[in-house]
């Protein structure tokens, strides 16, 4: 008896040793559902026992695609399934969101919707796998429901025209995410893409140009060969198909027709609707902003906008309307007749009011026909009717604006969600020059703390932005949009942004399914961030090193470049002298594609506050409240047109002996280094000396580079230390965008 009992025990041991355990189940679900229950067994079904109950023919077919592709399997329809599928509007299941169970004989799908019930079977391909003949499915219990109701991928067609069928990949592609609002950026001064009938021209000219044009990316081999003419357009019919394709995948798009600037293209088709006395037009093959701004003072721009918009709404059944209202230059209007009659209308004080009179003219129109309006964060200036929503693109400032005014908002910061910049420096990837990391992406705050807890639930949702100058094909931007776009999709669904390791695990197990659909995706960057957190009050800063990729960093502090004998980092350190930081990861082949580098000095101006007489740009930020004075040197503040004027407290009488302040020039960026600098003194903060004065002027040049105005002067006891570095204010005339604003940075004021 005891030895049956002996043995009963050791096959018990056995069997328990044998056991899968739930926590060795690596379950590689992007984006992750909200509760995940799984026991470590599996439900083991043969190829022909997938069958599927409770689904229409086309969510079938859009599921069998995926899997075919991905594991050479499909599902058949029959009453007597083991795949069951019910969607119940009472079954408290939140909106979009699902419950799947799957146990040792079957999967049952429940959902409220059938936007729930296309997320559940999405989630439900991830868990699928296959081995010896045998289809596997974890035994688990998932409640899942997404955390913003705004899950958004932009897609810019007018810079380089994307066809149909490629259209549709990409809302493919948002599906397997389970991101939900496509925001399609139709028109913009290099091409105009959707059939108006009213007005053909826009298509006949404004979808047309002479040139692929964007030269910065025939220097890197992305464009073909100029040919004449370039472009294209979507037919409405075109457009019916594309709407009703999305909105089987419940997918909502918001088209933006960009007003009142960006609307070149439209206006060399119909220059009856630009300033009269504004000179010529031609559609842009190149990047930046052009002139073209609609007349704000002709009743028949109004006339001609509402009929494109009405057209534009019977297209789009979505409750959005996007009409951007960003990076509008106003001189035109200043100089033209009609506007300044506007202005004294309407009792305008300046441009940016009259922008605010022609924002609020459209956004009536809209609601009238019970639209809500959705533009980029420059149309919050002069207000707003509140059913108006904003995206946040220059940074998260707009957002806070807009979110404690009561405005909903979408964050879409230039930093980390445009992915038409690189995600590496790899030299043959497309894209924009400035990183953007996965991990970027994954690990960036989408509500900011600024926001006051009762205004945070306008923060409706987050969208990622795929600007398309310098991405010609669909390839570049299936290169730039995974794997990133697991980031953002967990980021809007997911309540919970897990540890880096965990999604990165999940992200490595996931990319070869998306190659099987003859993906390439963006190569895992070699990228160091490094970060910085200043302490002012001890004058010293602490670093940490981020990556994606577990290779080891090494690094040095004294500005020469780091190699595998360099110091290897363990974690956070504290430096309090100046130091030149530069780190890396080395390659297998002990090669390396970039070296990280940061310059910091802790001067007597050092966390210092200071005013700036004309505000920096919001996207433009230096790093945020200290960004002239954080001591980091390479992290800009940006001033449009006008000075940069600050005055530094530097809280007590000092002695001051050496002023130094840095600007970058890059002219074919629109940003030029300062025309004439000075530094002035004060004890007081009332009375100030002047001390030095440079005047480089401007000269005509194409170079990238960082000038600097370092001043040894007498010493001098001082506490407020004034710095005023003057614009060139205008693009001079041998410059492309002559006219147009131009952009003066700098990254430190310097005291000693």
């Amino acid at each position: 008896m005891r030895i049956k009992q002996l043995v009963t025990a050791l096959m018990a041991l056995v069997l328990f040793a044998c056991a899968p355990n739930k926590d060795d189940v690596q379950l590689n679900l992007i984006p992750y559902p909200a509760e995940v229950e799984h026991t470590g067994a599996w439900l083991k079904l043969d190829p022909d026992q997938l069958t599927i109950s409770g689904v229409d023919g086309t969510l079938l077919g859009t599921l069998n695609k995926q899997l075919t592709v991905e594991q050479a399997l499909s599902l058949q329809s029959s009453e007597q399934a083991t795949i069951k599928c019910v969607v119940k509007a009472d079954t408290g299941i939140a909106k979009e969101g699902y419950r799947l169970t799957v146990d040792k004989q079957q999967v049952l799908i429940e959902a409220a919707d059938n936007g729930g019930l296309l997320y559940a079977l999405q989630t439900l391909r991830q868990l699928l796998s296959q081995q010896d003949g045998q289809v596997l499915i974890p035994q688990v219990n998932i409640v899942d429901y997404p955390r913003f109701a705004w899950r958004g991928m932009h897609f810019d067609v007018s810079r380089h025209f994307f066809s149909v069928d490629e259209i549709k990949q990409f809302l493919d592609y948002m599906a397997m995410n389970k991101l939900n609002i496509f925001h399609w950026h139709l028109v913009d001064d290099q091409g105009w893409r959707l059939e108006i009938k009213k007005y053909p021209k826009l298509t006949e000219v404004g979808a047309w140009r002479e040139n692929v044009g964007f030269t910065a990316n025939q220097e890197k081999g992305l464009n073909e060969v100029n040919t004449e003419p370039y472009g294209g357009y979507y037919t409405q019919a075109d457009v019916r198909e594309i709407v009703a394709y999305a909105s089987e995948r419940h997918i909502t798009i918001v088209p933006e027709i960009e007003l009142p600037g960006h609307s070149a293209a439209a206006l060399v088709a119909y220059p009856q609707y630009y300033c009269s006395n504004a000179g010529e037009l031609e559609i842009w093959d190149q990047a930046g902003v052009s002139a073209g701004v609609y007349c704000a003072g002709k009743e028949s721009t109004f006339q001609f906008l509402e009929d494109v918009l009405a057209e534009t709404m019977e297209l789009f059944p979505g409750e959005f309307i996007h009409i951007g209202g960003d990076e509008t230059p106003k001189d035109t209007w200043l100089a033209c007749p009609d506007c300044r009659r506007r202005m004294k209308e309407e009792q305008a004080h300046d441009e940016h009011e009259l922008q605010s009179y022609f924002v609020h003219r459209i956004e009536k129109f809209l609601n009238k026909h019970n639209r809500r309006l959705i533009g980029w964060d420059e149309i919050l200036d002069g207000g707003l009717a509140q059913s108006a929503a904003v995206m946040s693109w220059r940074g998260v400032a707009g957002g806070v604006k807009a979110a404690e005014a009561g405005h909903d908002v979408v964050m879409t910061p230039m930093f980390p969600y445009y992915f038409n910049h690189t995600q590496n420096h790899l030299s043959t990837s497309p894209g924009h020059p400035g990183i953007r990391t996965l991990r970027d992406v994954y690990t960036f705050p989408s509500i900011p703390t600024d926001i006051s807890p009762e205004k945070r639930k306008h923060v409706i949702g987050v969208q990622a932005n795929m600007w398309s100058e310098y991405m010609p094909k669909f390839e570049h931007i299936e290169y730039n949009l995974f794997p990133r776009v697991y980031a953002i999709s967990e980021v809007a669904w997911s309540p919970e942004i897990r540890e880096w390791d965990d999604f990165y695990s999940r992200v490595q197990h996931t990319l070869p399914s998306i190659e099987k659909y003859g993906v390439k995706p963006g190569d895992i960057s070699y990228h160091v961030r490094i970060d910085v957190e200043p302490d002012y009050e001890n004058q010293s800063a602490r670093l940490e090193f981020l990556t994606e990729r577990s290779n080891p960093v090494y690094y040095t502090t004294d500005g020469t470049e780091p190699t595998q004998k360099s110091q290897v980092y363990n974690g956070p350190f504290v430096l309090s002298q100046d130091a030149h930081v530069k780190a890396c990861q080395f390659k297998e082949d002990g090669t390396t594609t970039h070296i990280s580098e940061k310059e910091l000095i802790f001067h007597k101006a050092f966390g210092k506050p200071y005013e700036l007489k004309y505000a920096y740009a919001p996207q433009y930020d230096g790093g945020g409240k200290y960004g002239l004075t954080n001591g980091f040197l390479g992290v800009e503040v940006g001033v449009e047109e006008k000075p940069m004027d600050l005055t530094i407290d530097l809280g007590e009488l000092t002695d001051v002996s050496y002023i130094n302040s840095r600007y970058k020039n890059a002219p074919m960026s629109w940003v030029f280094g300062p025309k004439k600098v000075t530094y002035e003194v004060s004890a007081t903060g009332k009375v100030f000396t002047k001390v030095a004065t440079f005047e480089p002027g401007v000269t005509q040049s194409d170079v990238d580079e960082i000038v600097e105005y370092p001043a040894s002067i007498d010493p001098v006891k001082a506490r407020y230390v004034r710095i005023v570095a003057e614009s060139v204010g205008i693009c001079p005339a041998w410059h492309p965008a002559a006219g147009g604003k131009a952009w003066l940075f700098s990254d430190e004021m310097i005291v000693k």
